[in-house]
């Protein structure tokens, strides 16, 4: 009977109106199935955004892209960053090591990578992107990493399966290698290293009888563990993270998600050159679970922020440390940071008015990439009055799309370094 009433209805309606009708009839059905859609997915994967499509910059970091470029997000990027309003880290100016496995095959070890043991590139289905699945023991690492400055930083996402069991450890280690030797020992969870650098071992709340805890060790303080970070790394529930290392000379902070969980002012000998990220896998029952550790888009920055500086003397402020979900304007919650950075220096002088700018990469539609450099601008320009207090007449915006590379598009870090937020004094 409806069917027959809407027909009837349509015929007696002039072509415009007939036109009208059915659009709005298609948009609300359209709704009601994005609706359930989005509920099944919420339902499927707890807390996590849904996937997304490929065609605008490839920008992952580690959060499952939009839907698509009109569909609106679970939360507000306020709600998201005030979660994070005690992460001060700030990632350094220039990317040099952008690595989420994009030229690896599924099924393989990555090409420039080094291990004893094995480890394979999969895709997961609640994540984007590719991941090194750590199925065994093993101590993994890249054979690139180049001799890094006093100043740089590091961060990588982590996964633990829900069948971790019982003390399985993840191990990051930033050192001053002189052979492979060195690299693999200091991969080895629950030992002191015996090279200059430092080694965090991660070891999530494994059901209701192992709690989650962090440990450290360094040849400058020895070694020391960190109870109780349930809350932020368990392997039945919270079983992603994001960890930020952040290293000023001999000073080391380490981040995991939203929490400073450690900030070491003597935990690196002066003098160390640190020339290798080395990562260790352990947990007992990997076979017998199909459980596994997961590394994902791991990235390697160095320099020293300088942004009261170069705004307030050089006009243009520009930063990597503003991050957005995939194919969106949505801000990531790591970002406070470098959100708090640039606002602190525009509360320091009322009078200054900026320009923010967005940039992609060259992956995509260019007609697409400058849409979305504009409402990042935006989104930028949104988060900086409603979060962080700056008034919004102060500050415009634009995108540039990719139509502005400061590095190539040919590397992911060079792309990585395309993807970019400008603020330019006015």
């Amino acid at each position: 009977m409806k069917k027959i009433f809407i027909v009837l209805v349509a015929c007696a309606l002039s072509t415009q109106v007939k036109a009208q009708f059915f659009d709005r009839l298609k948009n609300k059905v359209q709704q009601k199935v994005n609706d359930a859609v989005d509920k099944t997915i919420d339902n499927a994967t707890t807390g996590k955004k849904k996937n997304g499509t490929s065609g605008a910059d490839s920008s992952t970091n580690g959060t499952p892209p939009a839907p698509n470029e009109n569909n609106s997000t679970q939360h507000t990027p306020q709600e998201d960053i005030k979660a994070y309003s005690k992460f001060d880290f700030v990632p350094g100016e220039k990317i040099i090591v952008e690595e989420n496995f994009a030229n690896d095959a599924i099924g393989e070890f990555p090409a420039k990578w080094n291990t004893k043991t094995s480890a394979e590139v999969v895709t997961l289905n609640t994540k984007p992107g590719k991941w090194l699945a750590m199925k065994q023991d093993g101590v993994f690492y890249p054979e690139y990493i180049p001799n890094l400055p006093d100043n740089f930083t590091l961060q990588v996402d982590v996964m633990a399966s829900k069948t971790i069991s019982n003390i399985g450890t993840l191990t990051i280690a930033l050192i001053a290698a002189k052979s492979d030797y060195d690299k693999f020992e200091s991969g080895y969870g629950n030992n002191n290293i015996n090279t200059p650098g430092i080694k965090i071992d991660l070891r999530p709340q494994s059901g209701d009888n192992y709690t989650g805890s962090m440990g450290y060790s360094t040849t400058a303080l020895g070694s020391s563990s960190i109870n109780d970070i349930n809350d932020l790394f368990h392997a039945p529930a919270k079983n992603f993270a994001t960890v930020s290392i952040w290293r000023q000379k001999q000073r080391v902070r380490v981040y995991l998600n939203g929490t400073k969980l450690l900030d070491l002012p003597r935990a690196i000998e002066a003098n160390a050159i640190i020339n290798s990220l080395v990562f260790g896998s352990y947990a007992p029952d990997y076979d017998k679970n199909g459980g596994a550790f997961y590394l994902g888009n791991i990235r390697l920055a160095v320099g020293a922020p300088d942004t009261r500086n170069k705004l307030i003397t050089q006009g243009k402020f520009v930063t990597h440390g503003i991050l957005f979900d995939f194919n969106s304007a949505q801000i990531k919650p790591q970002s406070n940071g470098a959100l708090q950075d640039i606002a602190n220096v525009l509360k320091e002088d009322a009078k200054i008015r900026v320009k923010i700018v967005g940039h992609t990469d060259a992956d995509g539609d260019a007609q697409v990439n400058l849409d979305l450099s504009k409402r990042r601008a935006e989104a930028v320009k949104a988060i900086l009055a409603a979060d962080y207090g700056i008034d919004a007449s102060r500050i415009v915006t634009d995108g540039k799309g990719k139509t502005q590379p400061i590095d190539n598009n040919t590397t992911t870090e060079g792309k990585a370094n395309n993807r970019r937020v400008e603020f330019i004094k006015i």
